[in-house]
């Protein structure tokens, strides 16, 4: 019997929403997608279903990530009461880009994994310069103002907490940091390190676990755990010949979902499921001006930080760039009959 199918627990677990404004983000080039709209509010509601079917007696919570990110921002605004000494750094680029306020000030860490998808370390997302280099940029243009840092959500504390080791370790003052919503277990691990004011917008008691919608969708903007490695940069992105990230999506067969996601077997395998059909008709419907199905090789030249999915033990046995994207993520799919 595995973790996630031993004694009932309680508490809450939480889905976030944010896989459609990614998927809209891609660059494709001409590529012509129809209704949407309707796929994505389908995709909300049927996951929601099966992750309450998965997770008997726990309560699911939805968030809708645009929803919250105003939040966060309103929570800012009230705080952020001279520009001229005091500056917002964010670690989500979703919010910066939505806030001119912001001044872009953002900083793209994001935790690595190895080749067995255990945590490594917290280095540059992919398509990004190394962390230091970032944070050098960032001291220098944040020029001795207070900071204001801002984070979506924080599971574990542990990505929140490195990054305000090194702002600390560079001489800068965080007066506030803002996260969507929080564990208990991540706010203690915060506060070894931080004594400024702590906002938590969302509060949450007995966080379960935390899944977003982008980790279970192949081919999505900072989809899954990234694979990483140490270089003479510093923790960085495996890159490939071709000079593309990879990254564990959480859906079988790719990730662990059972252990990642505290789900039970079945309820694991059945989500993931149903997230590959999903990926099979979103990408199914993406078509280039001459209406041929978009390949792995087209969407990844436009957009860089794309990872290509790769499952655990085998990541070395990536799929051909010529290959169209439904018609990989179909074999996927097959394997999980």
């Amino acid at each position: 019997m595995t973790t996630a199918e031993q004694a009932p627990r309680h508490g809450t677990y939480v889905v976030t929403y944010d896989v459609a404004s990614r998927f809209k983000a891609l660059r494709t080039n001409g590529a012509i997608f129809s209704q949407h709209e309707l796929l994505f509010d389908r995709f909300r509601l049927h996951l929601l279903e099966r992750m309450r079917l998965a997770l008997p007696g726990i309560a699911i919570d939805a968030i809708h990530m645009s929803e919250l990110r105003l939040k966060i921002w309103s929570e800012v605004e009230q705080r952020l009461t001279d520009p001229t000494r005091q500056v917002v750094l964010s670690t989500c680029q979703e919010i910066t880009d939505a806030n001119p306020k912001s001044e872009g000030l953002l900083l793209n860490i994001n935790r690595l994994f190895n080749t067995e998808g255990e945590l490594i370390g917290h280095g540059a997302r992919p398509g990004f310069e190394p962390v230091d280099r970032q944070l050098d940029e960032l001291v220098a243009r944040i020029a001795g103002r207070s900071v204001l840092l801002i984070e979506d959500g924080a599971f574990s504390g542990g990505t929140l907490r490195c990054v305000l080791t090194e702002l600390k370790r560079r001489g800068l003052k965080v007066t506030a940091a803002i996260i969507g919503f929080c564990c208990t277990r991540a706010k203690a691990v915060l506060t070894e390190e931080y004594v400024g004011e702590l906002v938590i917008v969302n509060p949450i008691e007995n966080l379960i676990d935390w899944i977003p919608d982008h980790d279970l969708i192949p081919f999505i903007p900072n989809c899954g755990r990234v694979l990483g490695e140490q270089t003479t940069r510093g923790l960085m992105p495996v890159k490939t010949s071709d000079g593309f990230s990879c990254s564990y999506p959480y859906i079988e067969p790719f990730g662990l979902m059972e252990a990642w996601a505290s789900l039970p077997s079945e309820g694991a395998r059945e989500v993931s499921r149903f997230c590959l059909d999903t990926s099979i008709e979103l990408f199914g419907r993406l078509e280039g001006p001459d209406g041929r199905r978009i390949t792995i090789g087209e969407l990844l030249g436009r957009n860089p930080r794309v990872p290509i999915p790769i499952a655990i033990g085998a990541h070395a046995d990536l799929p051909a760039l010529t290959m169209e994207i439904a018609d990989f993520l179909e074999r996927v799919r097959n394997r999980l009959k």
